[in-house]
């Protein structure tokens, strides 16, 4: 079945100003000497430009302009037609009378009568969203058009993926991965009737910002001596690691090569003594303590750390 559309966004129309004037002179006119015998004349000036001319349905010149185009014509009544510009042709019964002059004097002004369109979308979206989180790109339609619509939408880089909604007015994309680029979406929206005239694509565009990793913290680092003077230094990290539920504790601790260290400094007694203090006698969980071996230095020498969620473990130095 064949669909029959009507276009009625724009309607053309034309004004015609009309001065009409018959010269009915008391003797011959101006133009006798030049004038066939037994005629009458008939002048015609258009403005803003020259138009075709029919009399009587023979095309007889064009009109003038700035000065008149003159017809010689036999007496009686003639059916005149000027062709209008994008309109239908005027048409004037006139007399022409021996030896005198009829004018016809026409204006022509376009006027242009614009409908809007009648629907009007634009489409919304957040400006910025962290790296990972789903962004909903929506189209809203101003004018609540009934006709339903149709939503072509396009996203790029291609690495951005539409999750859901394609065909529809609203799509949502995943950022995961997207972090530091802009995600731009383009929606191409008609209804299939007034498409040519009111058919838009819209643009909209997104920064997705890189979620911030965040850094291992060397909360201090002290030589060994007295097991009772390293407690004092455990015992704030324990309150920071209280402080910080999140964050993971982290212990490198390095084995002395002076007499000294070798006989009361040994990493691995101490490794179990600062645990044992860290989860018996500060309340720590077990699980939020790791404590590893570092390598020799002139002294036994301890390396606090705290390890926020996603930071990189520390790599024990080699000084």
């Amino acid at each position: 079945m064949k669909k029959i559309r009507y276009n009625l966004l724009f309607v053309f129309g034309l004004i015609l100003t009309l001065g009409l004037t018959t010269v009915f002179a008391g003797g011959k006119d101006d133009a006798a000497k030049k004038r066939p015998k037994n005629t009458g004349t008939l002048t015609v000036i258009t403005t803003p430009d020259p138009l075709t001319v029919r009399v009587d349905g023979q095309v007889v010149g064009m009109s003038g302009v700035e000065k008149a185009a003159e017809f010689y014509l036999a007496p009686g009544f003639h059916t005149l037609e000027v062709e209008i510009p994008n309109g239908k042709p005027y048409i004037q019964q006139i007399e022409i009378v021996r030896d005198r002059k009829n004018c016809i004097c026409l204006k022509i002004e376009p006027k242009t009568t614009t409908q809007a369109c009648p629907y009007n979308v634009r489409v919304d979206g957040p400006d910025k969203v962290l790296e990972g989180d789903l962004i909903t790109f929506a189209s809203i339609d101003a004018l609540n058009y009934p006709t339903p619509l149709n939503y072509v939408w396009k996203v790029s880089p291609t690495s951005a993926k539409i999750t859901s909604g394609l065909g529809t007015s609203a799509i949502t994309v995943d950022t995961s991965g997207m972090g530091g680029q802009t995600i731009n979406a383009e929606l191409d929206v008609s209804d299939g009737l007034y498409a040519k005239q009111c058919g838009q694509q819209l643009p909209v565009a997104t920064m997705v910002e890189s979620i911030p990793i965040d850094e291992a913290i060397k909360f201090d680092e002290f030589e060994s001596k007295a097991f009772d003077d390293d407690k004092a230094r455990l015992d704030l990290f324990a309150v920071q690691l209280q402080n910080s539920p999140d964050s993971q504790g982290y212990i490198i601790m390095y084995q002395g090569t002076d007499t000294n260290s070798v006989r009361n400094r040994n990493v691995d007694t101490l490794s179990k003594r600062t645990m044992d203090y860290l989860v018996n006698a500060r309340g720590i969980d077990p699980s939020r303590i790791v404590i590893t071996k570092g390598g020799a230095r002139p002294t036994t020498v301890y390396e606090l750390w705290l390890i926020p969620p996603g930071a990189k473990t520390p790599v024990p130095s080699s000084n």
